[in-house]
């Protein structure tokens, strides 16, 4: 009997003797990056300049445009011709002729006066004359390429712009020679080509003041 005690003895001490199993390594993760990305600062919106602008609206020709509010309507008056521009008063650099509408002209002085003011002039027109109507079923395009030719040696063979919903040609003059640089853009509207005139469009002070006006510029249905 004691002898078996023995033989259990022993077999304890050896059983507790035996080193235990490691516990699993835990594989290593990646570190988690925990950066939080920088807050997108939404752009403030484009102002527009031209919200507070007066709308011409042109009813025989069916169509519209703003123009700024510092421009008289009505005809130059007398009275601000007899100055040069630099010597005029406010009211007298900016106005807006529409007594004919088929030729509505708008002419306005930008710039410094001590550096010398330049003018900017924005006509839109239709006249009763051959240039100004196709013949029915003709190609428009083609017939302002044979009627107005005398505007570019490079006419265009299709339209080269959207303007106001409509296909478009706009015609580039460059200035030189005593003449002043020019655009044109004509679109056709029942049968008749109507013409927006604008000179001085190589400076970029004229030309921002143009593209504000023609941003407006809409035909009615």
């Amino acid at each position: 009997m004691k002898k078996m005690l023995f033989i259990i003895l022993i077999m304890f001490i050896l059983t507790s003797c035996t080193p235990a199993e490691p516990p699993p390594t835990q594989t290593d993760l990646p570190p988690t990056d925990t950066k939080i990305p920088p807050a997108v600062t939404p752009l403030p919106p484009t102002p527009d300049l031209t919200a507070d602008w007066p709308e011409y609206v042109n009813t025989e020709l069916g169509y519209s445009f703003k123009y700024p509010a510092e421009c008289s309507f009505g005809p130059m008056g007398a009275d601000c011709k007899q100055n040069p521009p630099e010597e005029r008063p406010p009211e007298c650099l900016c106005y807006l002729n529409a007594e004919d509408p088929y030729q509505v002209g708008m002419q306005s002085f930008l710039g410094d006066p001590a550096e010398g003011l330049i003018l900017v002039s924005f006509y839109v027109m239709h006249h009763d004359t051959e240039a100004f109507n196709p013949p029915e079923g003709e190609d428009w395009i083609q017939w302002l390429k044979e009627k107005w030719s005398y505007l570019s040696e490079d006419m265009p063979d299709e339209a080269n712009l959207t303007f106001a919903g409509l296909p478009a040609v706009r015609i580039h003059t460059p200035g030189g020679g005593g003449g002043s640089s020019a655009d044109n853009i004509f679109v056709e509207r029942d049968g008749k080509l109507i013409q927006i005139s604008m000179i001085n469009v190589d400076v970029e002070e004229q030309r921002e003041f143009y593209e504000l006006i023609l941003a407006t510029f809409q035909f009615s249905e």
